[in-house]
């Protein structure tokens, strides 16, 4: 290990040694009274002001703001440790055998040819992982942003019955009627639902991302550059 391999480590150490401070009884009376359940919506506010700062390219705020959101996970690894649940360790434990299980092609003897390869036999080993476990799959989480929610439940239809989604042909042809539709009523001053916005932007969300993009991500863009 380099010197700067330990400087690296040693880091590390130091935060869990101010969450090991600020839980003790000298600590911080706030810090203290944390449980999982009282902490988990500060980690996705922190994953979302990390998310924003690299988003910005300023590379300064991406730094802190990834700061913040590291001593949030480990914060929480640490209450898990206090109640005995489960150990940092094998926090590590588990994530090394995923990537290494879910990598053949780097890890194994499995040969791949482009992204789109990796991604399809990513999503295929996580079924496979789902099924040997007897486990429903998850849900998508609601408290996701609507545009990658929306992104991560049509990435999931590849079903026969819902073949069609993945169909650049068939979806841009349903994205011109609904839109059209929406046209015409607007054209003659009739009322508009919220569901006919939502349904079409699912299916904008949809044509975006048969054409390797993230809505949520082309919009980002798209306002950083306009307002």
């Amino acid at each position: 290990m380099t010197t700067n391999d330990n400087e690296r480590w040693n880091k590390v150490r130091q935060i869990w040694e101010i969450i090991d401070r600020l839980r003790s009884e000298s600590g911080c009376p706030w810090d203290r009274k944390q449980t999982p359940q009282s902490v988990q919506t500060y980690l996705i506010e922190e994953a979302h002001e990390a998310a924003a700062a690299v988003r910005s390219d300023d590379v300064k705020d991406a730094a802190e703001e990834l700061g913040d959101l590291l001593f949030m996970v480990f914060f929480l690894i640490y209450l898990y440790e206090e109640r005995q649940d489960f150990k940092l360790n094998e926090v590590c434990d588990l994530i090394l055998e995923k990537m290494i299980r879910r990598h053949p092609h780097v890890f194994g003897d499995r040969s791949v040819s482009s992204a789109e390869e990796v991604r399809d036999n990513w999503e295929q080993i996580k079924a496979d992982e789902k099924d040997a476990s007897g486990k429903p799959s998850s849900p998508v989480p609601e408290s996701l942003p609507a545009l990658v929610r929306a992104y991560r439940i049509v990435s999931r239809f590849s079903d026969e019955a819902k073949e069609r989604w993945n169909d650049l042909s068939a979806c841009g042809d349903d994205f011109a009627l609904k839109s059209r539709s929406l046209l015409t009523l607007l054209a003659q001053g009739a009322p508009v639902s919220d569901r006919v916005f939502g349904e079409l932007m699912l299916h904008l969300v949809n044509l975006a991302r048969l054409k390797g993009h993230r809505a949520e991500d082309c919009l980002h863009d798209w306002l950083r550059c306009c307002i």
